[in-house]
């Protein structure tokens, strides 16, 4: 008998991404050995690093960011299909991994994005491993969509939030599944917001270039959580809580005729889009979330010990 293989699905949810860290350290803790991984926008990040072996150095990352790293990461520009480039968070993110081609992973891995010319699914199992990851990312009007074979990609959110399929096709008998999108509905602040966790940046006004253009974006998305409940929301908070809304109908829908066989939901409301710098709270929540499966989670280890005996 072939031993029963167990496939992690990485869900979309932005910075809400840095759970699942806390889920894979604490599957592996468990002593729970993750045979195939697939993921879908920042799971597709986390993922990457997963199958990568660079695990560590990615949380070591992440968990380094203040409020004002995550802003100097934004690189704006209005001409190249979304707000920001995206270019020095891949840039780093290239360093940290060095693979280059999904091939060369330590097991089957793939990504999710969605085909803005044809609006169908597209499932990235081979080839340019950086350029998959860029492309599942590719929040639109976010970040600029990815040129592929004459096509144009973007987050495979808009088609499969949490890519329990693609896992499954990828060889998993079993499949984990992480979805960081169950509490959106919840969120009392703006999607969009970067919420400093501290009003003492150490850094007067004129060094974000407050007479550019960039520099009073980059004030107005920090003012973003100081806004009143019952102000109107800015555009960016609009796209980003209709796709949000999107995300979740379409998940539902998919979940329903694939379920998987086990599904791990952190709890991180108060973490918004952009608030890359809340890792250590999303780290946990993605902990807090595997050790209330531990049960379900601990008779895949007994399959995967009896099956591996035979």
């Amino acid at each position: 008998m072939r031993q029963v293989k167990i496939g992690l699905a990485l869900g979309s949810g932005a910075a809400k991404g840095w759970a699942h860290i806390g889920v894979i350290n604490a599957l592996e803790k468990a002593g729970i050995q993750v045979d195939v991984v697939a993921g879908c926008s920042v799971g597709a990040l986390v993922g990457a690093a997963c199958v990568s072996h660079r695990m560590s150095l990615l949380e070591n990352w992440v968990r380094s960011f203040s409020y004002w790293d995550v802003i100097r990461l934004m690189d704006f520009s209005w001409r190249r299909g979304g707000l920001l480039r995206g270019e020095r968070v891949f840039n780093h993110v290239r360093w940290l991994i060095k693979h280059d081609l999904i091939e060369q992973c330590a097991m089957p891995f793939g990504v999710v994005t969605t085909n803005l010319s044809t609006g169908r699914e597209l499932w990235l199992t081979e080839g340019d491993l950086h350029q998959a990851v860029r492309a599942s990312c590719s929040m639109p009007g976010l970040l600029a969509p990815v040129a592929w074979n004459g096509y144009w990609l973007v987050d495979g959110a808009v088609v499969n939030p949490v890519p329990i399929s693609l896992t499954r096709a990828l060889g998993a008998d079993i499949v984990i599944a992480v979805d960081l999108q169950h509490d959106a509905h919840l969120m009392q602040q703006e999607l969009l917001s970067v919420t400093p966790q501290s009003t003492d940046t150490g850094e007067d006004e004129s060094t974000i270039a407050v007479n550019s253009w960039s520099g009073r974006l980059k004030q107005s998305l920090a003012r973003v959580s100081q806004r009143k409940v019952n102000q109107t929301p800015g555009a960016m908070e609009i796209m980003s809580t209709s796709i949000q809304v999107l995300e979740n109908r379409v998940k539902r829908s998919r979940m329903a005729g694939d379920p998987p066989d086990v599904l791990i939901q952190p709890f991180c409301p108060q973490i918004s889009t952009l608030d890359f710098h809340r890792a250590e709270e999303a780290i946990e929540a993605g902990k807090l979330a595997v050790e209330k499966k531990m049960d379900e989670l601990l008779l895949l280890v007994r399959q995967q010990e009896w099956s591996g005996g035979k």
